[in-house]
């Protein structure tokens, strides 16, 4: 006999998530992406370089974004 792992609906056989991402460029290294799962719940989120590399340092860069999905 199957069992239902914890937290999951008894029905619910199989789970899509289809992730989509429209990313457009405010300035040279700053971009703006705006990410939506299954066509809803969309997210925005900027991301800058530093000063050092010509950005304006007014958001997190693209690799500590990286970084941070990597420990979730």
């Amino acid at each position: 006999m199957t069992q239902t792992p914890e937290g999951q609906a008894p029905a619910q056989q199989a789970l899509e998530l289809v992730f989509e991402a429209d990313v457009r460029g405010v300035t040279p290294y700053m971009k703006l992406a705006t990410v939506s799962v299954n066509g809803a719940h969309h997210m925005t989120f900027v991301s800058d370089e530093p000063p050092r590399v010509d950005g304006l340092g007014s958001a997190p860069t693209p690799l500590m974004f990286f970084t941070a999905a990597l420990a979730f």
